[in-house]
């Protein structure tokens, strides 16, 4: 009987906090109005998720995320707040970047965000046709120089977008770091 009790303790252990981030996913931000002019329907627009990253090391878990710093060279304010952003249809030049979780260093996470934010490495402009209707989803993918994968190592990130049947609308090719020479 004690087993039992024991048995069930621990897989309540397990899923309270499973159930907590599921929970917090759930309840996500409305997107971020990226045009000019009056509300539209859904329907008329674009809607472009960044996309999140669970991270593992030996004692944390962390969470990345896309983040959007502008489109069509006007900033989006408070771009941390938003997981996703609205657009007309048409052609447009979507600034993101990766936001890197630091877990524990909040003091230097608004100086490393912000860097990263501005960095070349970390940021990239992606130039794609939005069609009304549409989800997309912008992916990422860091790239290191060692074996262990933290903030010391990371090179860059490669960013792609991808439609809601995975297929790719701007390429890893061109959103991938290409440094000048």
């Amino acid at each position: 009987m004690l087993m039992g009790i024991a048995i069930t303790m621990r897989k309540s252990l397990i899923l309270l906090p499973l159930l907590a981030i599921l929970g917090a996913c759930a309840v996500s931000p409305p997107a971020y109005k990226a045009y000019p002019g009056d509300v539209r329907e859904e329907l008329q627009l674009s809607t472009l998720e960044g996309t999140r990253y669970l991270r593992i090391d030996m004692i944390n878990r962390y969470v990345d995320t896309v983040r959007f710093l502008s489109v069509d060279g006007i900033q989006i304010e408070n771009s941390g707040n938003y997981r996703a952003i609205q657009i007309v249809p048409g052609f447009h030049d979507v600034t993101v970047y990766f936001e890197w979780d630091l877990g524990s260093a909040r003091g230097l996470t608004p100086v490393l965000e912000n860097d990263a934010a501005q960095s070349e490495t970390m940021s990239r402009t992606l130039h794609f046709n939005a069609r009304a209707g549409e989800l997309y989803r912008v992916r990422a993918e860091p790239v290191f120089t060692d074996k262990f994968e933290d903030i010391t190592t990371l090179s860059h990130v490669d960013f792609w977008i991808e439609d809601q049947q995975d297929r790719q609308i701007v390429t890893r090719e061109q959103g991938s770091y290409v440094p000048s020479r």
